[in-house]
């Protein structure tokens, strides 16, 4: 089964793809789809979009999943968040793929992280479970993989009970 994992975000959005195979999940592509805070709130939205969904259509995932919302105490960061959560959702939608959603302290758990942990440990977590001889430089991309990777172990421990 091939994996999109997703982190949104409206400066940048990382996106993580793996293969699984029974207990084997191999890294095959990460990045991050780039907006510039200059653009309007619309344009930005369909560039992250189309963005995804052309990675979509280039690596074909045959599911997605995509980190839930975190609301802190900043009103205007989380409806930033929520608008970037709907681009990918509808990327994801408009490609046809199953959507599951995590939330941040799950996915850092699934990763080997304690459910608090720093972005570089996630990023390391990660680097270490795909065999990636260095550590990812885009942490945007790394939480994808760690997206990408929950939705994974969740499938598991599913088949499992």
């Amino acid at each position: 089964m091939r994996i999109a994992g997703i982190d949104p975000g409206l400066n940048a959005t990382g996106y993580g793809i793996v293969d699984v195979d029974g207990d084997q999940c191999r890294h095959v592509a990460h990045g991050v789809v780039r907006t510039r805070s200059a653009d309007s709130l619309a344009r930005r939205l369909v560039l992250i979009r189309d963005g995804l969904r052309k990675v979509f259509s280039q690596w074909s995932p045959e599911v997605g999943a995509v980190e839930a919302s975190f609301v802190g105490s900043n009103a205007r960061s989380a409806l930033a968040l929520g608008h970037a959560r709907a681009a990918a959702i509808l990327a994801l939608a408009d490609s046809a793929l199953e959507v599951h959603e995590y939330a941040p302290t799950m996915i850092k758990t699934a990763v080997g992280s304690h459910g608090r942990g720093s972005k570089d440990e996630v990023a390391k977590m990660v680097a270490m479970q795909l065999g990636l001889a260095d550590r990812l430089s885009s942490s945007d991309a790394a939480d994808a993989l760690a997206v990408a990777i929950t939705h994974w172990a969740h499938t598991r421990l599913e088949g499992r009970i």
